[in-house]
Protein backbone atom coordinates (compact mmCIF):
# COMPACT_ATOMS: atom_id res chain seq x y z
CA UNK A 1 0.00 0.00 0.00
CA UNK A 2 1.16 3.51 -0.67
CA UNK A 3 -0.17 6.83 0.69
CA UNK A 4 -1.61 10.00 -0.70
CA UNK A 5 -0.75 13.06 1.51
CA UNK A 6 -3.62 15.37 2.17
CA UNK A 7 -1.57 18.83 2.51
CA UNK A 8 -3.41 20.20 5.86
CA UNK A 9 -3.13 17.83 8.59
CA UNK A 10 -1.39 14.77 6.87
CA UNK A 11 -4.13 13.01 6.35
CA UNK A 12 -2.68 9.89 4.21
CA UNK A 13 -5.09 7.71 2.07
CA UNK A 14 -4.00 3.69 1.79
CA UNK A 15 -5.28 1.97 -1.06
CA UNK A 16 -5.60 -2.10 -0.31
CA UNK A 17 -5.14 -5.04 -1.99
CA UNK A 18 -7.06 -7.66 -0.64
CA UNK A 19 -7.78 -10.74 -2.98
CA UNK A 20 -7.41 -8.01 -5.54
CA UNK A 21 -10.21 -6.30 -4.42
CA UNK A 22 -9.77 -2.49 -3.56
CA UNK A 23 -10.97 -0.67 -0.63
CA UNK A 24 -9.23 2.50 0.51
CA UNK A 25 -8.66 3.25 4.02
CA UNK A 26 -8.36 6.96 5.91
CA UNK A 27 -5.91 7.13 8.32
CA UNK A 28 -5.30 10.67 10.30
CA UNK A 29 -1.47 10.16 11.35
CA UNK A 30 -0.86 13.41 13.04
CA UNK A 31 -1.30 16.94 13.07
CA UNK A 32 1.40 18.74 11.22
CA UNK A 33 2.37 20.54 14.86
CA UNK A 34 3.16 17.04 15.82
CA UNK A 35 6.39 15.59 15.93
CA UNK A 36 8.12 11.99 16.01
CA UNK A 37 9.86 9.67 13.87
CA UNK A 38 6.38 8.11 12.32
CA UNK A 39 5.23 12.05 11.37
CA UNK A 40 8.67 13.03 10.16
CA UNK A 41 9.08 9.16 8.32
CA UNK A 42 5.26 9.64 6.44
CA UNK A 43 5.34 13.05 5.58
CA UNK A 44 8.66 12.42 3.06
CA UNK A 45 6.60 11.22 -0.14
CA UNK A 46 10.18 9.52 -1.52
CA UNK A 47 11.01 7.84 1.57
CA UNK A 48 7.63 6.27 2.62
CA UNK A 49 7.85 4.83 -0.86
CA UNK A 50 10.89 3.12 -0.03
CA UNK A 51 9.09 1.97 3.21
CA UNK A 52 5.98 0.32 1.14
CA UNK A 53 7.53 -0.80 -1.53
CA UNK A 54 7.82 -4.19 0.14
CA UNK A 55 4.00 -4.27 1.33
CA UNK A 56 1.39 -5.06 -0.37
CA UNK A 57 -1.09 -2.72 -2.12
CA UNK A 58 -1.23 -0.43 -4.91
CA UNK A 59 0.62 2.90 -5.44
CA UNK A 60 -2.69 5.59 -5.25
CA UNK A 61 -2.01 6.79 -8.68
CA UNK A 62 -2.23 2.76 -10.18
CA UNK A 63 -5.24 1.69 -8.12
CA UNK A 64 -7.78 3.76 -11.00
CA UNK A 65 -5.91 1.63 -13.96
CA UNK A 66 -6.03 -1.65 -11.91
CA UNK A 67 -9.77 -0.88 -10.64
CA UNK A 68 -10.65 -0.07 -14.66
CA UNK A 69 -8.61 -2.95 -15.75
CA UNK A 70 -10.54 -5.34 -13.87
CA UNK A 71 -13.63 -4.00 -15.42
CA UNK A 72 -12.69 -4.79 -19.06
CA UNK A 73 -12.87 -8.59 -20.62
CA UNK A 74 -10.21 -10.65 -20.06
CA UNK A 75 -9.44 -10.10 -24.16
CA UNK A 76 -9.70 -6.37 -23.58
CA UNK A 77 -7.71 -6.02 -20.64
CA UNK A 78 -4.13 -6.13 -23.06
CA UNK A 79 -5.23 -3.42 -24.78
CA UNK A 80 -6.80 -0.90 -22.40
CA UNK A 81 -3.27 -1.28 -20.08
CA UNK A 82 -1.33 -0.08 -23.21
CA UNK A 83 -4.55 2.29 -23.80
CA UNK A 84 -3.89 3.57 -19.76
CA UNK A 85 -0.07 3.78 -19.73
CA UNK A 86 1.66 6.18 -22.58
CA UNK A 87 4.81 4.27 -22.81
CA UNK A 88 6.38 6.79 -25.33
CA UNK A 89 6.15 9.17 -21.86
CA UNK A 90 9.17 8.98 -19.26
CA UNK A 91 6.96 8.64 -16.70
CA UNK A 92 4.53 6.26 -17.88
CA UNK A 93 7.53 4.50 -18.67
CA UNK A 94 7.95 4.74 -14.51
CA UNK A 95 3.97 3.52 -13.98
CA UNK A 96 4.63 0.80 -16.43
CA UNK A 97 7.23 -0.88 -14.21
CA UNK A 98 5.73 0.20 -10.83
CA UNK A 99 2.64 -1.47 -11.51
CA UNK A 100 4.50 -4.73 -12.45
CA UNK A 101 6.31 -4.92 -9.31
CA UNK A 102 2.73 -4.58 -7.56
CA UNK A 103 0.57 -6.77 -9.77
CA UNK A 104 2.86 -9.23 -12.26
CA UNK A 105 -0.68 -10.92 -13.21
CA UNK A 106 -1.48 -8.29 -14.99
CA UNK A 107 1.30 -8.84 -17.66
CA UNK A 108 -0.31 -11.60 -19.34
CA UNK A 109 1.88 -12.79 -22.92
CA UNK A 110 -0.40 -10.11 -24.72
CA UNK A 111 0.88 -7.17 -23.26
CA UNK A 112 4.10 -8.37 -24.19
CA UNK A 113 2.90 -9.03 -27.67
CA UNK A 114 1.16 -5.51 -28.16
CA UNK A 115 4.40 -3.97 -26.92
CA UNK A 116 6.27 -5.01 -29.38
CA UNK A 117 4.16 -4.24 -31.96
CA UNK A 118 4.12 -0.56 -30.58
CA UNK A 119 7.44 -0.68 -30.86
CA UNK A 120 8.57 0.23 -27.16
CA UNK A 121 12.23 -1.78 -27.22
CA UNK A 122 12.60 -0.74 -23.43
CA UNK A 123 9.74 -2.08 -22.20
CA UNK A 124 9.71 -5.21 -24.32
CA UNK A 125 13.40 -6.18 -22.79
CA UNK A 126 12.03 -5.22 -19.54
CA UNK A 127 9.36 -7.75 -19.63
CA UNK A 128 11.44 -9.97 -21.07
CA UNK A 129 14.18 -9.70 -18.46
CA UNK A 130 11.13 -9.96 -15.73
CA UNK A 131 9.98 -13.39 -16.97
CA UNK A 132 7.17 -12.19 -19.17
CA UNK A 133 6.14 -14.65 -21.86
CA UNK A 134 4.90 -13.97 -25.44
CA UNK A 135 3.43 -15.53 -28.79
CA UNK A 136 4.12 -15.70 -32.12
CA UNK A 137 1.79 -12.27 -32.33
CA UNK A 138 5.15 -10.33 -31.06
CA UNK A 139 7.56 -11.00 -34.23
CA UNK A 140 4.51 -11.06 -36.63
CA UNK A 141 3.45 -7.56 -35.27
CA UNK A 142 6.41 -6.42 -34.98
CA UNK A 143 7.15 -7.27 -38.41
CA UNK A 144 4.00 -5.84 -39.87
CA UNK A 145 4.67 -2.12 -37.94
CA UNK A 146 8.24 -2.25 -39.74
CA UNK A 147 9.87 -2.81 -36.16
CA UNK A 148 13.18 -4.14 -37.60
CA UNK A 149 15.15 -3.61 -33.91
CA UNK A 150 12.10 -5.98 -32.10
CA UNK A 151 12.13 -8.49 -34.56
CA UNK A 152 16.13 -8.48 -34.07
CA UNK A 153 15.27 -8.79 -30.05
CA UNK A 154 12.85 -11.28 -30.39
CA UNK A 155 14.84 -12.85 -32.61
CA UNK A 156 17.90 -13.07 -30.60
CA UNK A 157 16.67 -13.39 -27.35
CA UNK A 158 13.46 -15.38 -27.72
CA UNK A 159 12.20 -18.74 -28.78
CA UNK A 160 8.56 -17.69 -29.94
CA UNK A 161 9.50 -17.72 -33.25
CA UNK A 162 7.04 -15.79 -36.03
CA UNK A 163 4.75 -17.26 -38.65
CA UNK A 164 4.12 -16.86 -42.13
CA UNK A 165 2.37 -14.04 -41.76
CA UNK A 166 5.83 -11.82 -40.53
CA UNK A 167 6.90 -11.30 -44.42
CA UNK A 168 3.21 -11.74 -45.94
CA UNK A 169 2.35 -8.17 -43.53
CA UNK A 170 5.39 -6.57 -44.02
CA UNK A 171 5.58 -7.19 -47.43
CA UNK A 172 1.92 -5.61 -47.41
CA UNK A 173 3.14 -2.65 -46.20
CA UNK A 174 6.86 -2.72 -47.55
CA UNK A 175 8.55 -2.89 -44.92
CA UNK A 176 11.74 -3.96 -46.90
CA UNK A 177 14.41 -4.02 -44.15
CA UNK A 178 12.27 -6.12 -42.12
CA UNK A 179 11.35 -8.64 -45.25
CA UNK A 180 15.36 -9.09 -45.57
CA UNK A 181 15.93 -9.37 -42.31
CA UNK A 182 13.49 -12.71 -42.21
CA UNK A 183 14.18 -13.78 -45.51
CA UNK A 184 18.06 -13.99 -44.00
CA UNK A 185 17.24 -15.14 -40.65
CA UNK A 186 14.49 -17.04 -39.86
CA UNK A 187 12.55 -20.01 -41.84
CA UNK A 188 9.19 -19.70 -41.53
CA UNK A 189 8.81 -18.23 -45.09
CA UNK A 190 5.81 -16.17 -46.98
CA UNK A 191 2.86 -17.25 -48.96
CA UNK A 192 1.72 -15.23 -51.86
CA UNK A 193 -0.05 -13.39 -50.00
CA UNK A 194 3.29 -11.58 -49.72
CA UNK A 195 3.67 -10.99 -53.44
CA UNK A 196 0.11 -9.97 -54.16
CA UNK A 197 -0.11 -7.56 -51.36
CA UNK A 198 3.33 -5.59 -52.03
CA UNK A 199 1.89 -5.37 -55.63
CA UNK A 200 -1.80 -4.32 -54.94
CA UNK A 201 -0.19 -1.63 -52.38
CA UNK A 202 2.57 -0.68 -54.88
CA UNK A 203 5.61 -1.88 -53.54
CA UNK A 204 7.71 -2.24 -56.46
CA UNK A 205 11.10 -3.06 -54.79
CA UNK A 206 9.30 -5.25 -52.48
CA UNK A 207 7.98 -7.58 -55.68
CA UNK A 208 11.24 -7.06 -57.41
CA UNK A 209 13.08 -8.78 -54.35
CA UNK A 210 10.29 -11.26 -53.65
CA UNK A 211 10.45 -12.40 -57.15
CA UNK A 212 14.47 -12.45 -57.24
CA UNK A 213 14.62 -14.00 -53.86
CA UNK A 214 11.53 -16.10 -52.68
CA UNK A 215 9.63 -19.04 -54.40
CA UNK A 216 6.47 -18.47 -52.91
CA UNK A 217 5.23 -16.44 -56.17
CA UNK A 218 1.90 -14.14 -56.52
CA UNK A 219 -1.53 -15.46 -57.92
CA UNK A 220 -3.98 -14.28 -60.68
CA UNK A 221 -5.71 -11.93 -58.06
CA UNK A 222 -2.94 -9.93 -57.76
CA UNK A 223 -2.33 -8.82 -61.14
CA UNK A 224 -5.95 -8.00 -61.61
CA UNK A 225 -6.13 -5.93 -58.50
CA UNK A 226 -2.92 -4.11 -60.15
CA UNK A 227 -5.00 -3.05 -62.84
CA UNK A 228 -7.63 -1.97 -60.42
CA UNK A 229 -5.32 -0.13 -58.34
CA UNK A 230 -3.60 1.53 -61.33
CA UNK A 231 -0.18 0.89 -60.84
CA UNK A 232 1.14 0.52 -63.98
CA UNK A 233 4.60 0.11 -63.58
CA UNK A 234 3.81 -3.41 -61.37
CA UNK A 235 1.70 -4.58 -63.70
CA UNK A 236 4.63 -4.50 -66.28
CA UNK A 237 6.82 -5.98 -64.11
CA UNK A 238 4.55 -8.69 -63.56
CA UNK A 239 3.79 -9.25 -66.89
CA UNK A 240 7.36 -9.37 -67.67
CA UNK A 241 8.59 -11.54 -65.13
CA UNK A 242 5.49 -14.12 -63.65
CA UNK A 243 4.04 -16.71 -64.83
CA UNK A 244 0.73 -16.46 -62.63
CA UNK A 245 -1.03 -14.00 -64.94
CA UNK A 246 -4.33 -12.20 -64.71
CA UNK A 247 -7.70 -12.82 -65.75
CA UNK A 248 -10.47 -10.92 -67.36
CA UNK A 249 -11.01 -9.10 -64.32
CA UNK A 250 -7.68 -6.97 -64.91
CA UNK A 251 -9.17 -5.27 -67.81
CA UNK A 252 -12.19 -4.84 -66.58
CA UNK A 253 -11.89 -3.41 -63.33
CA UNK A 254 -9.06 -0.71 -65.35
CA UNK A 255 -11.71 -0.15 -67.54
CA UNK A 256 -13.72 0.50 -64.32
CA UNK A 257 -11.21 2.95 -62.79
CA UNK A 258 -10.81 4.80 -66.18
CA UNK A 259 -7.09 3.55 -66.17
CA UNK A 260 -6.45 3.98 -70.17
CA UNK A 261 -3.12 3.05 -70.27
CA UNK A 262 -3.31 -0.13 -68.73
CA UNK A 263 -6.55 -1.18 -70.98
CA UNK A 264 -4.20 -0.30 -73.75
CA UNK A 265 -1.37 -2.57 -72.66
CA UNK A 266 -3.79 -5.50 -71.26
CA UNK A 267 -5.65 -5.89 -74.66
CA UNK A 268 -1.94 -5.25 -77.08
CA UNK A 269 -0.04 -7.66 -74.47
CA UNK A 270 -2.16 -9.70 -72.83
CA UNK A 271 -4.96 -12.32 -74.09
CA UNK A 272 -7.27 -13.08 -71.12
CA UNK A 273 -9.55 -10.17 -72.92
CA UNK A 274 -12.75 -8.69 -70.80
CA UNK A 275 -16.33 -9.25 -70.62
CA UNK A 276 -19.13 -6.53 -71.83
CA UNK A 277 -19.17 -5.35 -68.00
CA UNK A 278 -15.25 -3.23 -68.97
CA UNK A 279 -17.30 -0.89 -71.42
CA UNK A 280 -20.61 -0.67 -69.01
CA UNK A 281 -18.60 0.22 -66.18
CA UNK A 282 -16.61 2.33 -67.52
CA UNK A 283 -19.95 4.32 -69.36
CA UNK A 284 -21.19 4.20 -65.79
CA UNK A 285 -18.19 5.70 -64.33
CA UNK A 286 -18.41 8.32 -67.33
CA UNK A 287 -14.40 7.48 -68.53
CA UNK A 288 -15.16 8.56 -72.55
CA UNK A 289 -11.96 7.57 -73.36
CA UNK A 290 -12.00 3.91 -72.03
CA UNK A 291 -15.47 3.87 -73.80
CA UNK A 292 -13.96 4.28 -77.11
CA UNK A 293 -11.28 2.42 -77.42
CA UNK A 294 -12.93 -0.69 -76.17
CA UNK A 295 -15.61 0.19 -78.61
CA UNK A 296 -12.94 0.35 -81.81
CA UNK A 297 -10.82 -2.78 -80.29
CA UNK A 298 -13.34 -5.23 -78.72
CA UNK A 299 -15.75 -7.46 -79.18
CA UNK A 300 -17.64 -7.81 -75.99
CA UNK A 301 -20.00 -5.37 -76.28
CA UNK A 302 -21.67 -4.22 -73.16
CA UNK A 303 -25.04 -4.82 -70.65
CA UNK A 304 -28.51 -3.27 -72.04
CA UNK A 305 -28.96 -1.24 -68.78
CA UNK A 306 -25.64 0.12 -69.44
CA UNK A 307 -27.35 3.83 -71.44
CA UNK A 308 -29.82 4.36 -68.56
CA UNK A 309 -27.16 3.73 -65.79
CA UNK A 310 -24.68 6.64 -67.51
CA UNK A 311 -27.70 8.70 -67.72
CA UNK A 312 -28.65 8.02 -64.19
CA UNK A 313 -24.95 8.78 -62.96
CA UNK A 314 -24.81 12.35 -64.66
CA UNK A 315 -22.60 11.35 -67.46
CA UNK A 316 -24.78 12.49 -70.68
CA UNK A 317 -22.18 13.23 -73.04
CA UNK A 318 -21.10 8.86 -72.61
CA UNK A 319 -24.85 8.26 -72.95
CA UNK A 320 -25.53 9.64 -76.05
CA UNK A 321 -21.81 8.47 -77.88
CA UNK A 322 -23.50 5.29 -77.17
CA UNK A 323 -26.88 5.84 -78.61
CA UNK A 324 -25.18 7.37 -81.34
CA UNK A 325 -23.52 4.11 -81.92
CA UNK A 326 -26.25 2.21 -81.51
CA UNK A 327 -28.44 4.37 -84.16
CA UNK A 328 -24.92 3.57 -86.77
CA UNK A 329 -24.96 -0.56 -85.70
CA UNK A 330 -22.11 0.01 -84.44
CA UNK A 331 -22.34 -1.67 -81.37
CA UNK A 332 -22.98 -4.99 -79.60
CA UNK A 333 -25.44 -5.17 -76.27
CA UNK A 334 -25.93 -7.88 -74.67
CA UNK A 335 -27.88 -9.26 -71.60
Amino acid sequence: MLMEDADDDHTFFFYEDDAHALTTTTVRVCHRNAAGPARDVLAIRDLLQVVTQYQRGLDVELAPICRAWKQELSYCQAPFLLRAIDLNDADGRRKFRRLFEQRPDMFTADVMDLVARAGNLAMLKFLHENGVACTTDAMDWAAEQGHLDIVRFLHTHRSEGCTRAAMDEAAKHGRLDVIKFLHNHRTEGATFYAMDSAAINNHLEVVEFLHKNRSEGCSKYGMDRVALEGHFDILKFLHSNRREGCTVKALDWAAQQGHLAIVKFLHSHRNEGCTADAITWAAENGHMEVVQFLLSNRREGYRVHTIHKATRNGHIHVAQYLRKRRQNHCQCVVS
